[in-house]
């Protein structure tokens, strides 16, 4: 780790590990994918060991308290959310510069006294490893720690953040500590401003050479108004949506992991001065509501009755096309339902995937032939039900 090179921090140990030029080619042998070691996953989907996870999230959206509930369960053995932890409890070492000893007290944190910069740019412009990343590695070994949180990433070295190779260096350094521990990383970072896309890779802030060198990276962001009105969630506040921004090793699950903020009651009142006890937030796994939770098959009946006979509608049938209006069957489903038009929207979409709802062509006004919404009964929840 000493000399002219530019990523100290990333070069292995064992010299006979680094690749020296020219190199030389070997013909590839095909091996039995049985004899082909597991990816050694130590949260599955989130970290994996020698690796970098980033978590990328605006201020306030919760990205703190998801590390510290990633870390209770990786010590605890069991699994957060879709999150599975892999072979048992886990040792986690926390690093946060955003908290002061009584709060990190608080949420179960450990924090150091003075700003901790891991690495440190030179009057060349080139990143270096410090003397408190060296120290920190030590300890880390020291006690066998699986996982390394860190919080957030722009605190913890020094250098322009909008310079794609010296976040490239700073990144590069971190990485080699966790390789050289086989440990794993995961990497909370600010968003840029404005709106942030759920699943974006390029919202985290600065030079984006960040998103290139982490091989997972996953987005937190709040449930959106729409997004509530959609899942027939009444109030929004405090639910946070997790989307899959990058994997390398994983595909896209194709969905969002839900969680939501619950207020624990520390119960630390000191009357007369402090007649009020403190409050912590902490997040737990959420599922929105079922789409067809709170119907009775016979709501859901009325509505289909209604769709097949064409009730109200002169020579015309119900169509599934929105732009339809009174012709919609998602207006039928909102009056008959109660249900917001988003919703609505959905169980119609849903039907006629399923093939409940069906298109089909029907003499309309004048004997002119044009297509309309049946039902298949066979296929009505009431008729398929296990009773």
């Amino acid at each position: 780790m000493k000399g002219e090179d530019d990523f100290p921090g990333d070069r292995p140990p064992n010299k006979e590990n680094v690749v020296r030029f020219p190199v030389k080619a070997r013909r590839y042998r095909f091996r039995d994918g049985k004899t082909i070691p597991p990816r050694p996953w130590i949260m599955r989907g989130l970290i994996l060991r020698k690796q970098i996870t980033s978590i990328i999230a605006a201020g306030g959206a919760g990205k703190s308290i998801f590390g510290l509930c990633v870390a209770l369960h990786l010590a605890a053995g069991i699994s957060f959310g879709p999150f599975k932890t892999v072979h048992g409890p886990k040792r986690v070492a926390i690093l946060t510069v955003e908290e002061d000893d009584d709060e990190s007290d608080r949420v179960f944190i450990v924090e150091i006294d003075d700003p901790p910069l891991l690495a440190q740019v030179d009057k060349r412009g080139v990143i270096h490893a410090t003397e408190k990343l060296r120290r920190l590695e030590w300890e880390l070994g020291q006690h066998g720690v699986d996982v390394l949180i860190l919080d957030p990433f722009i605190e913890l070295w020094s250098g322009a953040e909008n310079d794609n190779g010296q976040v490239k260096a700073a990144v590069a350094v971190i990485r080699g500590v966790i390789r050289r521990l086989d440990a794993g990383c995961l990497l909370m970072h600010h968003v840029k401003k404005g709106l942030v896309t759920p699943g974006d890779i390029d919202a985290g802030r600065g030079a984006g050479a960040l998103g290139g060198i982490v091989r997972l990276a996953h987005t937190i962001t709040n449930m959106t108004a729409d997004a509530a009105a959609s899942l027939g969630v009444e109030n929004p506040r405090g639910i946070v949506r997790v989307d899959f921004a990058k994997g390398n090793y994983l595909p896209d699950p194709g969905e969002a992991s839900w969680f939501k903020f619950l207020s624990i009651d520390l119960e630390n009142e000191s009357p007369p001065a402090y007649p009020d006890s403190d409050k912590v937030g902490i997040l737990v796994a959420w599922q929105p509501p079922g789409l067809f939770e709170n119907l009775a098959y016979e709501q859901i009946d009325r509505v289909l009755d209604l769709i097949q006979s064409a009730d109200g509608l002169e020579h015309e049938r119900y169509t599934l096309a929105p732009q339809s209006r009174d012709r919609y069957v998602g207006i039928l489903i909102v009056r008959v339902l109660d249900v917001s038009e988003e919703r609505a929207d959905r169980i119609a979409k849903c039907w006629k995937k399923s093939g409940l709802l069906y298109e089909q062509e029907y003499p309309g006004g004048k004997s002119r032939l044009k297509k309309g919404v049946f039902v298949d009964n066979s296929k009505r929840p009431s008729a398929t039900a296990e009773t």
